[in-house]
């Protein structure tokens, strides 16, 4: 393997997630690129059999790409008014955003008519959790 042969940092489920990653390395000055992002687009269920949407960078700028990667996901969320987002249970700023919750009632359902259908599930409850205490939270809460 040499210094210019791509290998592969991140696994998303978003090409939307993967893309930004990808735009956060340029700005650096890394080159990355997204693969299997249309194939898993055909087909959401594809993405575990390939393994999700790989965000790839040259052999010889993984060190950096993961310390950058690493680096903006410690970054607190803000809100509209740049403040940081805090649990509003602990008042954490170590949040995970975009989890799904597929145990609420609407959440089932679409499980259920997926199943029924064969198709990937098009809504899915969408919050954030405290990294900290575990509390599922909407945005705007």
């Amino acid at each position: 393997m040499n210094e210019f042969d791509l290998v592969p940092i991140r696994f998303y489920d978003d090409p939307l997630e993967a893309h930004m990653a990808r735009c956060l390395l340029e700005n650096e000055g890394i080159e990355a690129f997204v693969h299997d992002e249309h194939i898993i687009g055909l087909n959401r269920m594809f993405s575990y059999a390939l393994g999700g949407i790989k965000l790839k960078v040259p052999e010889g700028s993984k060190a950096d790409a993961i310390r950058i990667l690493s680096e903006s996901e410690h970054r607190p969320f803000l809100d509209e008014n740049e403040q940081p987002i805090r649990c509003p249970k602990c008042g954490s700023q170590a949040l995970t955003n975009g989890v799904s919750q597929p145990r609420t009632t609407s959440g089932i359902f679409h499980w259920a008519v997926a199943l029924l259908f064969s198709v990937y599930p098009l809504s899915l409850d969408r919050s954030m959790r405290c990294d900290n205490c575990g509390h599922f939270f909407k945005r705007l809460e």
